[in-house]
């Protein structure tokens, strides 16, 4: 007797699991400013999720510059470099990440834009 092609159909296949979630993804945190959010998106390279989306960073001095989506030219200026370093190491330790990843996304941090 001659098979179906019903028969022969493949099953689905079981869905992807979720891809892993960064321990200091900007997504665990409700009270993040959404600068601090845009800042993680683009330090952690993860899809943006402010508009406008922080496109680059580079440090001067003591000040971090940004490019964002709405403007390339690094004209926004988020702060000082030693309070992103504070704000990240306290992100870091709430979301228990390990501090060996904080001091690298620091150093990332701080060779922005050099």
């Amino acid at each position: 007797m001659p098979h179906s092609s019903a028969a022969l159909a493949i099953p689905d296949l079981p869905p992807a699991p979720p891809q892993a979630m960064h321990p200091m993804d900007p997504r665990r945190g409700e009270n993040l400013s959404p600068m601090f959010a845009a800042f993680l998106c683009w330090l952690l390279v993860l899809e943006p999720m402010t508009d406008p989306a922080i496109t680059g960073i580079a440090v001067s001095g003591n000040s971090v510059l940004a490019a964002t989506s709405d403007d390339p030219l690094f004209d926004a200026h988020l702060g000082a470099l030693e309070e992103f370093e504070r704000n990240l190491r306290g992100w870091g330790k709430a979301c228990r990440a390990d501090p060996n990843m904080v001091d690298a996304l620091v150093a990332r941090l701080r060779s922005a834009g050099r």
